[in-house]
């Protein structure tokens, strides 16, 4: 089979299509012919040798497909069933991979089959934070930062689901967008005082927030109150998160899970969960795809078709 492999780290150019050994799954494990898979930050952070990989490996952390072979009572999937998921952060840019069938579902009725690759680390890692790290219930306040990128206009739809009341922070083309997802207030992070805006909107600060990319974490600091919590799925800088003495920072990491990905389910089934494909690459072509990733600016999540007919229909 082909997969899109790193053998040096580097920039965008040292993504290159090989020819290797067809996967075989394990005790517990699923075969799955991949239709498309998700490209987010993370991917660009393997490749540049910032996560420490081992190398060779093959990006992507997640995938939609369909399963391959009878997985027998244990795992509870049928041949050609359409699943999608999460086997961790790599593996996924290949024609065929495994994955614990724990970390799989079905994909949603609501949900196009070729679109649900872009779902389950971005919405995983948000519906862990929301729920998990800060409990939010009905009528809370959350600040979202970078509302319109990958996780974080899931987060925004997510926590309205939850009843939460949303402030989410984007630049200025990307306000109507977020307020159409259910955004309350949408507040310019391009702006040196948003976190001052913030605090005047919510009679002086946020009590929970959901980091959702790392250049937003010091103006989330200045945009919370004493004592307030925050969810980050990354890392602090060098010197510790920013006002520590005054702020619970809860540090964490999206786990792979079918079960939370099947809670989601009905929520796209409903139409009050969607994800928004920012565009579609055909998967020999994710060099191109990195580096609209490290621009910064990507409304939604990009897309790598790796189903040629898939692709063809797409027109890409």
């Amino acid at each position: 089979m082909q997969a899109i492999v790193v053998s040096k780290t580097g920039g965008p150019e040292v993504l290159q299509v090989e020819t290797v050994e067809m996967p075989e799954p394990g005790p517990g494990q699923v075969l799955v012919r991949v239709v498309s898979a998700g490209v987010g930050p993370w991917d660009t952070y393997l490749r540049n040798g910032s996560f420490g990989v081992q190398i060779p490996f093959t990006p992507g952390g997640d995938f939609a497909g369909t399963v391959v072979g009878d997985t027998g009572a244990e795992a509870a999937f049928e041949d050609g069933e359409p699943v999608y998921g999460t086997p961790g952060l790599t593996g996924c840019y290949a024609e065929y991979l495994t994955c614990p069938a724990e970390q799989l579902a079905p994909i949603p009725a609501g949900l196009e089959g070729t679109d649900a690759a872009a779902v389950p680390i971005d919405a995983l890692t948000a519906l862990q934070g929301l729920t998990d790290v800060l409990g939010i219930a009905a009528g809370d306040d959350v600040l979202i930062t970078a509302g319109a990128g990958g996780m974080g206009h899931l987060a925004v739809q997510i926590a309205r689901v939850l009843g939460a009341n949303v402030i989410a922070t984007a630049s200025p083309r990307n306000h109507d967008f977020l307020h159409e997802l259910g955004a309350a207030e949408v507040v310019d992070h391009t702006k040196d005082d948003w976190p001052d805006q913030v605090r005047a909107l919510t009679d002086g600060g946020v009590d929970r927030v959901q980091i959702c990319a790392a250049p937003t974490v010091s103006g989330a600091a200045r945009a919370a109150r004493d004592g307030a919590v925050i969810a980050a799925p990354v890392p602090a800088a060098d010197d510790g998160y920013p006002d520590a003495d005054r702020l619970t920072w809860r540090q964490y990491a999206g786990q792979p899970s079918g079960s939370n990905l099947i809670r989601m389910a009905p929520w796209f089934d409903d139409g009050s969960l969607q994800v928004h494909i920012a565009r579609r690459f055909f998967w020999t072509d994710a060099a191109a795809a990195h580096r609209e990733v490290e621009s910064g600016h990507t409304r939604g999540k990009l897309l790598l078709v790796i189903d040629e007919d898939r692709a063809a229909q797409a027109g890409i």
